[in-house]
């Protein structure tokens, strides 16, 4: 044995003595008699042990070997002073941790007890720093670090719930809630220290545990026993302290959670209860909770420090639980009915009246979430208004129309189907978001094409099964339905973001409305042009009865009867429309049999063309301006003086005369007029075609007439003639191959 080893026994002995002076906490009380006692027997030994050392030199090891008892007690003597000092250091370190524990009770003391139990850590530090105790000293001095134990327990967990409560705090108690994120704050900058201090003792045994203060005073003194065992575990153990070391109490983090788990404990009834019970209340219960998003921006945020972000984190976990709560309702969208679905997707709008920033509260709104409500509402507004609006159709063609104060044919149809319309946007617009607003537009727009379409359904019905006045009454309600539907569709407009307002095309399906009205009148011609009176009248053009001025007068006295009915049913500028599609149709009708009669041009044909032109003049420039009737007129003009034209220059002159207006006259026509003239040889006959057909492709643009004009394109015969070329030029290409 080492004579520096010599002091290990006395000490466990000393150690030994004093547990059993001591072997309860109330007999600390008599430490001032035990140790005047100890100095009694100190003084004794130290009497003997000076006689002893008056021995010769030459006996010291014998000495030593046989005074090993009393080298014993001096040094538990003086290990004995030591560890009395420990003692009454223990028996402060109890009295403070009582002292915590009574502030413990009163919610102002916060930060004054965080202060005691972290000086009373740093005591039990250095203690367990500068005192190499065993596991028998700590076995008898373990319940004074309990203490100290069992109180950071209930601090921490009086911190806990105060920083989960943070709401109510934020508004009745705020000096609380500022003091338990005072005490996070201190305990993040301690944890910084303490790591710095850890990093530069360079992981030395004690001062690593330093770094983490997390543990009690009885992980420390365990810690402490664990890495004197063995060096495998030692080793072991420094690399758990590195980690923690890093880490700290991690308060800021824990401060994390309990937010997270207070705003889980806030949706909890609302997503396990009220969405598959009471959507009423879920509603409601949503509403309470988005408006505390406010009140945490303006009475909980400013608590916290800025680089927490904790308005944002807030809003980030109601958003995703408001998430959850749409897509467990849109799992119901089958049970729920569609002012309980515009409920559910109007509720998103109001995140954004909540103080949240409108680029969040879309996330709620835009996200897939309501896509199957939005579905289910929109198929369903579509499937009803599609039932409606085919009723309306039916209800059209058999109830008889009605006159209104201006005599003007209308049925309900078009204010019927705008008004139903109507109601969808405004129950949208009163109850919904704009996502769903931009939706039931796009359906809207959807219905009035497919109501255009089954009206173009019964204007394909032949003229002769539709009344005239249904015609009428067609065209009044198709401009009807236009301006309301302009009406309708600038509300919608304006009603909506610009993002989706410039998504929306209105002005195209508005104007559908528009080509269905000119279909009915041109439908309305034909019924006129079907009659089988004017049908008898028109088989006679270029014809003998013709000649003496029998069909003419009397198709324009018969369009004079419709007229009257017609302007006094449709409206004034659908009326004016009418007579032009009529006057054109009537011209389309002269030049076709004019081009297919079979008699010969003479001066008696030219007279009674000019007739015709006076005739058609005067009876339409009674409903329409001068200069619309001339225009349109002026063809039969045209072709009366080509069919009349005696010499190549001026067949050639009228010809390009008739281009200007009419550029898709075909050269046919004049191959027909000239085959129609007596006494023009053929040579000369053919030279004037030729020379045509020249003129009319150098007038060509890519192949193609410049524009199309009313007349041409709508002669039968020519199209007949056109289909029958076609054919003589496939037989051709069939032949030859």
């Amino acid at each position: 044995m080492m004579v520096e080893d010599l002091g290990i026994e006395p000490k466990k002995a000393a150690v030994r003595e004093l547990a059993k002076l001591l072997p309860l906490p109330e007999l600390l009380q008599s430490i001032a008699s035990i140790k005047a006692d100890y100095i009694t027997r100190q003084q004794a030994n130290d009497a003997q042990l000076s006689k002893m050392v008056a021995e010769p030199l030459c006996q010291e090891c014998q000495n030593l070997i046989d005074n090993h008892n009393q080298i014993q007690l001096s040094n538990a003597r003086n290990n004995l002073n030591t560890t009395l000092m420990d003692v009454e250091g223990m028996m402060s370190i109890s009295v403070e941790a009582a002292k915590a524990w009574d502030s413990l009770s009163d919610d102002k003391e916060l930060v004054y007890t965080y202060k005691r139990l972290t000086a009373l850590d740093e005591k039990l530090r250095l203690a367990l720093a500068a005192e190499a105790l065993h596991r028998e000293e700590v076995g008898r001095l373990r319940e004074y670090f309990e203490d100290v134990d069992r109180t950071w327990e209930t601090f921490e967990k009086t911190l806990w719930s105060h920083v989960s409560n943070f709401y109510k705090l934020s508004k009745e108690s705020p000096q609380t809630l500022a003091d338990a994120l005072t005490v996070v704050e201190m305990q993040e900058i301690l944890d910084q220290q303490l790591a710095e201090e850890a990093a530069a003792a360079e992981g030395g045994g004690v001062m690593a545990s330093i770094a983490n203060p997390h543990r009690t005073a009885m992980t420390f003194i365990f810690s402490w026993i664990c890495r004197k065992s063995t060096s495998a575990v030692a080793s072991s153990r420094n690399l758990t302290q590195q980690k923690l070391k890093v880490q700290g109490k991690g308060y800021k983090d824990k401060c994390y959670d309990q937010i997270r788990k207070t705003v889980e404990g806030r949706f909890n009834k609302l997503l396990t209860e009220l969405v598959f019970e009471d959507l009423k209340a879920a509603l409601e219960e949503a509403r309470m909770i988005g408006e505390e998003l406010g009140d945490i921006y303006d009475h909980v945020a400013p608590f916290f420090p800025p680089r927490y972000e904790i308005f944002q984190l807030m809003v980030n976990l109601y958003t995703e639980r408001f998430i959850q709560m749409l897509r467990l309702l849109s799992d119901r969208a089958n049970e729920l009915t569609n002012i309980e679905i515009l409920k559910v997707t109007g509720w998103v709008d109001n995140l954004i009246g909540l103080g949240v920033d409108e680029s969040l509260a879309q996330v709620c709104s835009e996200s897939d979430a309501l896509d199957h409500l939005m579905n289910s509402y929109v198929e369903r507004m579509q499937a009803t208004t599609r039932e409606w609006y085919l009723n309306i159709v039916k209800a059209d063609k058999e109830d008889p129309p009605k006159k209104y104060g201006d005599r003007k044919l209308y049925t309900p149809a078009a204010v019927n189907l705008f008004g139903i319309l109507e109601v969808q946007v405004q129950i949208v617009r009163d109850n919904s978001t704009d996502l769903m607003l931009y939706r039931i537009a796009l359906a809207i727009i959807q219905v009035m094409i497919d109501y255009q379409a089954a009206e173009r359904r019964r204007l394909e019905e032949p003229a002769s099964e539709i009344y005239l006045e249904s015609l009428c009454f067609m065209i009044n309600n198709n401009l009807r339905c236009y301006d309301l539907a302009t009406k309708l569709s600038d509300g919608i407009i304006e009603a909506l973001p610009q993002n989706f307002a410039e998504q929306v095309n209105f002005e195209d399906t508005c104007k559908g409305f528009l080509e269905v009205a000119k279909e009915a009148v041109h439908q309305t011609v034909s019924f006129i042009f079907e009659d089988s009176g004017v049908q008898e009248l028109l088989v006679k053009l270029y014809q003998k009865e013709w000649c003496e001025g029998q069909v003419t007068e009397y198709l324009v006295a018969t369009f004079d009867d419709y007229f009257t009915d017609v302007k006094m049913y449709i409206e004034e500028r659908s009326f004016r429309r009418f007579v032009k599609a009529c006057l054109e149709e009537t011209l389309v009708v002269y030049v076709d049999h004019l081009l297919t009669q079979r008699n010969y041009i003479n001066e008696e044909t030219i007279e009674r063309m000019i007739l015709d032109e006076e005739v058609l003049m005067d009876f339409f420039r009674e409903h329409v301006s001068v200069s619309e009737v001339e225009n349109r007129v002026k063809i039969l003009s045209e072709l009366r003086k080509l069919a009349s034209a005696e010499c190549l220059d001026t067949f050639l002159l009228i010809y390009k005369n008739i281009l200007e207006h009419q550029p898709d006259c075909p050269p046919k026509v004049v191959e027909k007029l000239v085959g129609l003239r007596k006494g023009i040889p053929r040579k000369a006959a053919k030279e004037v075609v030729q020379e045509c057909k020249e003129i009319y492709e150098n007038s060509l643009v890519d192949g193609k007439p410049p524009k199309a004009g009313f007349v041409f394109p709508r002669v039968e015969s020519l199209a007949a003639s056109k289909a029958s070329l076609w054919r003589k030029l496939f037989f051709f290409c069939k032949l030859h191959n």
